[in-house]
């Protein structure tokens, strides 16, 4: 160990990144032959990496021959949940030493040092199924991870001063990523979306944004505080990522400002989708991972079909193999090519993973995050549903180890709280399931209109 700090190790890192930017910017403008000869490339190296280094991963591709790898192999590997990454995640880390409890531990703590080892970047995911997953990323993996991001921002540029109304602080991959990597831009302010509406509002109409960015039920929130009046920002650039886009939505926030709202798509798994400005379809990084379209049963679906869920695989992150990793994302591969001439398949349709914001009564209005934080940080946790009651909420999870209900209630009453909710009653349960609705997809924020 050298004893760096972070700081110089942030700078390290951010020079490494810029000096690779060039290459994975050129990409965007490489053929559909030249981006599938680099998949296959990598993915080549990944096999090797994971039947070299990876337990799990050794005796699932055991009759894989990494060096003669095809795209018309793709289908003959196996899949895995988030469920198999969980339950066997030290023997799929191809670093021993990341263990669970030291990741865990880094996703409940966040230490000053955000570099383990001095090597390491770790964010969290909660998913559509309220199981926590947790992603590591080496030195030169959440580089590239950074770069098919950067690579996009011509396309569209923001306009300063910019707010950004995404995750809080947490070992989300959007905070994670702002402080190893700031925009490249200055005055930029980030303000939680769990903070009380009249609070977001106030702080909004002191900075007076001209790029706004944030989830989309908080920008739904937002236009119709600036329909009342109360808000009186003027954005000439809106972009959301993080949840679904409804068209609803889309409608009320153009119609309220005068803008184009830009939405992309990302995950902590890796891949980030981004618009191009001609149209609102969003380009899937083909050169860094296999991004295939997959009914309930696993079987590929035709372009312009709504698929039920993705298989990812990540083919750059040598740390923590994904391998037809099984994201419950329901999307539409199109099937044209777009006129912007970027040769990568785009997406549309983003139906997954849509949180519901509860509502009660004098206006308030409280975020998923302000409830999903405190149950993804506990290592024990590994799946939830909160149900909205009339002054608070209904928890109840699933656990792999001890937790104090009490403790989480005391927890998320004062996030409640902290929303302008007075007094809230908050009852946290431990049972051994959840239900699940009739396709097996778990309902983590259930509204009390569908609750009642």
């Amino acid at each position: 160990m050298s004893g760096a700090t972070f700081e110089e190790l942030r700078l390290r890192h951010v020079a490494d990144r810029d000096a690779a930017l060039p290459r994975y910017a050129d990409q965007l403008r490489w053929s559909a032959a030249q981006l599938r000869i680099e998949r296959e490339r990598r993915m080549r190296v990944l096999l090797a990496t994971a039947k070299a280094r990876s337990p799990w991963h050794r005796e699932r591709l055991r009759d894989v021959d990494a060096a003669t790898f095809t795209e018309a192999d793709l289908r003959s590997l196996p899949t895995m949940s988030k469920a198999d990454l969980m339950d066997n995640f030290e023997a799929v880390v191809t670093d021993q030493r990341l263990t669970r409890d030291i990741v865990d531990a880094y996703v409940e703590h966040l230490p000053g040092n955000l570099y383990l080892f001095e090597r390491y970047l770790v964010v969290a995911s909660g998913g559509s199924s309220g199981r926590r997953g947790v992603f590591v990323y080496d030195w030169e993996a959440f580089a590239i991870f950074s770069c098919q991001i950067v690579r996009w921002l011509g396309a569209v540029p923001v306009t300063l001063p910019w707010a950004n109304l995404w995750a809080p602080r947490g070992a989300h991959v959007t905070w994670i990523g702002t402080l190893v990597f700031p925009p490249p831009v200055g005055d930029y302010t980030r303000v939680a979306p769990t903070l009380p509406l009249a609070e977001i509002v106030e702080r909004l109409n002191a900075l007076q944004p001209k790029t706004l960015s944030g989830y989309a039920s908080t920008l739904a929130l937002l236009a119709g505080e600036a329909r009342s009046g109360r808000l009186t920002i003027s954005p000439t650039r809106v972009f959301t990522c993080g949840e679904p886009l409804l068209p609803e939505v889309r409608a009320e926030v153009e119609a309220v400002w005068p803008v184009h709202v830009y939405n992309f798509y990302g995950m902590s798994e890796g891949p980030y989708a981004f618009p191009c400005g001609a149209g609102d379809a969003m380009h899937l990084p083909d050169d860094l991972y296999y991004v295939e379209p997959v009914d309930e049963a696993g079987r590929p679906v035709p372009p312009g079909t709504l698929a039920a869920k993705l298989l990812v695989t990540n083919l750059f992150n040598l740390t923590e193999p994904l391998i037809r990793y099984e994201v419950t994302d329901q999307v539409v591969v199109l099937p044209e090519p777009c006129p912007c001439g970027v040769a990568t398949r785009r997406i549309d349709h983003l139906l997954g993973r849509a949180d519901d914001i509860f509502a009660y009564p004098g206006g308030i209005r409280v975020h998923p995050l302000t409830i999903r934080a405190p149950l993804g940080r506990h290592r024990h946790v590994v799946e939830y549903q909160v149900i909205q009651t009339e002054r608070g909420v209904r928890v109840r999870f699933c656990a792999s180890g001890t937790v104090d209900p009490s403790d989480l209630s005391t927890t998320i009453a004062t996030a409640l709280r902290g929303c302008g909710l007075a007094d809230p009653e908050v009852s946290v349960e431990q049972v051994p399931e959840l239900s699940r609705q009739v396709s097996g997809k778990l309902k983590r924020f259930v509204p009390r209109a569908m609750a009642v």
